[in-house]
């Protein structure tokens, strides 16, 4: 063995021990391997890969393998993140893997029966290699970031402050269609504060608070757990039932209301409009249609009223 070919099926050879000794280096092998098998799996895959590198007369541009490489190094930056790395700790795994190839080779290659321009060629490819996956996972981590950072922004700008919950623009695009795509029956209710306004001038701002976080909280113990919640406008919160028929929709509403009832302060009234997919629309569009006419129709009534669509 005297040429840098040979190093590389070395390496190759020796990929399981290497990955030991970078765990080791990083200082947290059992929780990488444990909890996070596809990172050291992934490490694994780039050493491959720098083998066929080494082995290989092309350039570094070449080693992208038509981005196959980049690729993997995505895949890569995924399972950093998913073991909560930072942007740092991204980088330090690459420059550790790239010395404990280094000091493998260092190990279990004779380099003195190697001509310089040998020795000069392995490190140069080496240095190529490592600089360009830690440049690359860099970019790839930090998309990661900036993308989850700019979906938990969209969602905390569809997010009520005050309830926690969806907003009705979260809810018309994407909450409720999705319901109706993924189920072939869904009830959607909305619950209306009976008398809002009129109350809000008299008793304050305080009381409107009050009074939302009771129907939402009303709304969140009778509802399953498999049921999307939101908040419309001022004081209305909805709650849509995948599986659920208009009549258990409707009791579920009675539930909602005797809540409201119970426990310690003033006696809270509210209205509800109840729907049903298929049977009262056969889109989202149709189907907030039909709730909202017969939660008009409840508010008629009076407080404390439940009409079901027809």
């Amino acid at each position: 063995m005297k040429d840098v070919e040979g190093i590389a099926e070395e390496i190759r050879a020796g990929v399981p021990g290497i990955l030991r000794s970078w765990r080791d280096v990083r200082g947290s092998a059992a929780d990488d391997e444990e909890s996070h098998p596809e990172l050291v799996e992934g490490m694994g895959k780039i050493l491959v890969v720098f083998t066929e590198f080494l082995q290989s007369p092309s350039p570094l541009e070449k080693f992208s393998r038509e981005g196959a490489t980049r690729a993997l190094i995505e895949e890569i930056s995924g399972r950093q993140h998913e073991s909560g790395r930072d942007a740092v700790e991204v980088v330090e795994d690459y420059m550790a893997l790239r010395r404990c190839v280094w000091r493998f080779v260092e190990e279990r290659v004779d380099l003195s029966a190697f001509d310089g321009g040998e020795v000069s060629r392995f490190f140069v490819k080496l240095m190529q290699a490592s600089d360009w996956a830690t440049e690359a996972g860099l970019q790839a981590f930090d998309h990661i970031v900036h993308r989850n950072m700019e979906s938990a922004l969209g969602r905390a700008a569809a997010t009520d402050l005050l309830t926690g919950l969806p907003d009705r623009d979260l809810l018309d695009r994407r909450l409720l269609p999705r319901a109706l795509q993924e189920h072939e029956r869904v009830a959607l209710v909305i619950f209306d504060v009976a008398g809002f306004s009129e109350t809000v001038a008299a008793e304050g701002v305080a009381w409107a608070r009050e009074a939302l976080l009771r129907l939402a909280d009303a709304v969140r113990e009778a509802a399953p757990d498999e049921a999307v919640r939101a908040r419309f406008g001022d004081d209305e919160v909805c709650a849509v039932l995948p599986g659920m028929n208009v009549e258990d929709a409707y009791r579920l509403a009675e539930e909602v209301l005797e809540r409201l009832t119970e426990g310690p302060g003033d006696l809270l009234r509210a209205d509800a409009g109840v729907a049903g997919y298929p049977e009262h629309g056969e889109n989202a569009g149709e189907l907030l249609a039909a709730a909202f006419k017969a939660l008009s129709t409840a508010k008629r009534v009076g407080g404390s009223g439940i009409v079901a669509a027809r």
